[in-house]
């Protein structure tokens, strides 16, 4: 992989995983009641469920490529469209309200939450089928990028975590802003993957 477009990946990891969605928000909410201490089995049930999703997304990817060699620049331009939508939703996104968690937060529930979640999934295998399948297949390789796809989340994870009401309050102040340079960058690179730019 060349290393402009293993930066382009990251920093499209980076901007999908560290934006607002299910597993930060949950996290900005229970942080702020509980504290990072008490949170820390809930993020591992995160961490380790985000792991699963990209080790199956790497697999379902790497063997629809096989079966359908010709599905590579279909792939590629799903997951551009993908991106554009993730842009358009990040653009439109609003602040965080009020969680309404009660229970506190444990490993099940993060590692639930991980399978259930559409952006993480989709996210997966966008990662999968733009970035890395098309220039990587081995299958050791495969699994380190999964890993290092969990461990960008994972860092977005912390951070969402330790800002608690601080990143709340600042996100809720300049959303606008913030939306509008993460929705550029998504498009930029939705337009990197189909060699537009």
């Amino acid at each position: 992989m060349p290393f402009s477009f293993f930066i382009q990946m990251t920093i499209t990891a980076i901007i999908t995983v560290w934006s607002p969605g299910p597993n930060n928000i949950m996290l900005l909410s229970t942080a702020s009641r509980y504290g990072i201490r008490k949170n820390l089995r809930f993020m591992a049930g995160i961490w380790t469920g985000s792991l699963t999703l990209m080790i199956l997304s790497g697999l379902l990817c790497s063997t629809l490529a096989a079966v359908v060699p010709g599905i590579q620049p279909v792939m590629k331009w799903v997951g551009a469209l993908y991106l554009l939508y993730l842009a358009w939703g990040t653009w439109n996104r609003r602040p965080p309200q009020e969680g309404t968690a009660e229970r506190e937060p444990s490993y099940g529930m993060g590692f639930f939450l991980q399978m259930v979640n559409v952006k993480i999934i989709i996210y997966g295998l966008t990662m999968f089928s733009s970035f890395i399948l098309p220039h990587v297949q081995a299958p050791p390789v495969l699994l380190l990028f999964a890993v290092y796809l969990m461990i960008l989340g994972a860092l977005g994870n912390l951070i969402w975590a330790c800002a608690g009401n601080v990143l709340k309050r600042f996100y809720e102040k300049h959303y606008r802003l913030m939306n509008g340079v993460m929705a550029l960058l998504v498009v930029w690179c939705a337009l990197r993957i189909v060699g537009i730019l």
